[in-house]
């Protein structure tokens, strides 16, 4: 985690979005981090979670919109940095809400995307994250929500060669732990609440497993945040739309 607050220390973030900001966690880091702002502006599609990130930020320079990342309503060129922070694998049309990043961005603004990733060195407490994110996103998935599994490391460099950004640096990071125990009971009655649903529903026997498996992994081994990437680049004058090409 110390990357990212280096990374922001030294970023006079001027007018920032933060896309698909959820319920503003990373909002708060932006707040405590960066070495200035004017102004943040989170847009999510989630009205529920919306309303949940206005009323944590009463600031008059935080404001929150519901709003589809495909079609943001902003200016082109209007923001001076444009966030998105562990959202990618929830957006369905990837190429699209990038292009929109890019659109609404200045030339020479900044672009910063973190994701966490499934591959490289992971401790056994982040497989368990890792782990955990798959078993989530296939429930998701069944019950009609779009939910990409973690992606690797490689598939985050190569969306990232596909966008008009230069000077691109990319930092790995993790938010350390000390005891990988100390957020289990949250997390078991998660899972348990998970179940239930799935327990309700036909041919879920599968996944009713996997979650079963995962709560044992949980209490044997622990949870710590996977390995994440910060990706940050500067968006070139000469601005072309991203492609599936």
């Amino acid at each position: 985690m110390n990357e990212i607050i280096k990374i922001l220390s030294k970023v006079d973030g001027g007018n920032v979005l933060d896309a698909a900001t959820g319920k503003g966690d990373f909002i708060t880091t932006l707040k405590q981090h960066l070495k200035s702002y004017t102004q943040i502006i989170g847009v999510d599609s989630s009205q529920r979670c919306v309303d949940y990130a206005q009323k944590i930020f009463p600031e008059n320079n935080i404001e929150i919109f519901r709003m589809n990342l495909e079609d943001m309503q902003f200016e082109d060129n209007y923001f001076d940095m444009v966030c998105m922070s562990d959202a990618l694998h929830h957006i369905k049309n990837r190429e699209k809400v990038l292009n929109e990043m890019i659109r609404v961005l200045k030339p020479e603004g900044l672009m910063l995307i973190t994701e966490m990733y499934c591959d490289g060195k992971q401790t056994p407490a982040q497989e368990t994250h890792i782990i955990m994110h798959h078993w989530v996103a296939s429930v998701d998935r069944l019950l009609g929500t779009y939910h990409q599994k973690t992606f690797t490391r490689k598939e985050l460099q190569d969306i990232i060669k596909k966008m008009p950004l230069k000077k691109v640096q990319i930092t790995d990071f993790y938010v350390p732990v000390d005891d990988p125990s100390k957020n289990c009971p949250t997390l078991l009655r998660n899972c348990q609440e998970i179940i239930k649903r799935l327990q309700t529903m036909e041919n879920t026997e599968a996944l009713i497993k996997e979650g079963q498996e995962l709560m044992q992994r949980i209490k044997d081994i622990g949870y710590a945040s996977a390995c994440r990437l910060a990706i940050t680049g500067y968006k070139k004058s000469n601005y072309n739309a991203i492609t599936n090409s």
